[in-house]
């Protein structure tokens, strides 16, 4: 049973209470339930990224997130945010570092079939200052390649439908051998680790990875290599 309630609080404040009767978390999967792409469901069954997505959206509006659960009597999500009536003007935009270097801007090719990963992968991406072309497909990645788009950076899924990571890797290398590839997985086997073994140039970054991971590697990478 999924039950929702919203009330007005005396503090200018709205209250959005999502409660269900399902099976509830232990404290350790609490403790970890607003990460990026963490799940406790099975590969293919879900993204870890529905609560993470909604925190940061509660987040961004200036608002609160509590999680109340209990193994074997459900959950309770309690979102409080401003009303609209004491909504503050939006800050000025922050003036632009000097000391910023163009080369920390990348152009990512990210590749993944989960709409919901490109999404949120997406925006983490542009609030790090980049810019991001999302495709769903390695056949889809290829032919932005081949149609002449240069990226900084590859950002790319393992299992997906088609070619998936394992081919569509040496064809983009192929295509583009001295970009960056970064992999990003969930199942780390030995078939990744040959890939990553086997190219310098190719890293693993296995999910869930937060944005701090994922600026961290960014940060980490060479000026922006030029493909023959």
């Amino acid at each position: 049973t999924l039950t929702l309630r919203t009330r007005n609080l005396g503090d200018a404040q709205v209250e959005i209470a999502v409660e269900d009767t399902g099976c509830g978390m232990p404290m350790e999967v609490q403790a970890r339930a607003l990460e990026p792409f963490f799940t406790t469901k099975a590969i293919g069954k879900g993204t870890g990224l529905g609560l993470s997505m909604v925190y940061g959206m509660v987040t961004a509006h200036q608002g609160h997130m509590e999680i109340r659960s209990e193994p074997g009597k459900g959950t309770q999500v309690t979102l409080r945010l401003p009303a609209s009536s004491s909504r503050k003007a939006s800050p000025e935009a922050a003036p632009e570092d000097p000391k910023a270097s163009p080369l920390q801007r990348r152009e990512v090719l990210l590749v993944d079939d989960d709409d919901l990963v490109r999404a949120s992968l997406e925006d983490i991406l542009a609030d790090l200052g980049h810019a991001t072309s999302p495709v769903a497909s390695g056949e889809e990645a290829l032919r932005r390649l081949q149609e002449g788009y240069r990226p900084d950076l590859v950002i790319l899924d393992m299992n997906m439908p088609g070619l998936g990571g394992a081919e569509t890797l040496p064809r983009l290398r192929s295509c583009r051998p001295e970009v960056p590839i970064l992999i990003v997985t969930g199942r780390v086997d030995q078939t990744v680790l040959d890939l990553v073994a086997g190219d310098a140039q190719v890293t693993l970054l296995p999910k869930p990875f937060g944005k701090k991971e994922l600026s961290a590697y960014i940060q980490g990478l060479a000026a922006s290599p030029e493909c023959g």
